[in-house]
């Protein structure tokens, strides 16, 4: 295996911390849904089950 300077390791962890620190700000960020996304959202909610299409049914059409 080859060696990894600790000048490499530094830069990776702190390009690690630098992401990290993205990925809260996005996640801790309050999000507006928009009023048609909630419709769309609630009209799925209230279809029945037997109106899906089984996941297996769309691999065997597809694959």
């Amino acid at each position: 295996m080859a060696g990894v300077s600790l000048g490499v390791l530094n830069r990776n962890i702190l390009e690690l911390r630098r992401e990290v620190a993205e990925l809260k700000e996005f996640i801790l960020e309050d999000f507006e849904i928009a009023d048609d996304l909630r419709k769309d959202i609630g009209d799925s909610r209230r279809r029945p089950e037997s109106e899906f299409i089984r996941h297996r049914d769309v691999m065997k059409r597809y694959s």
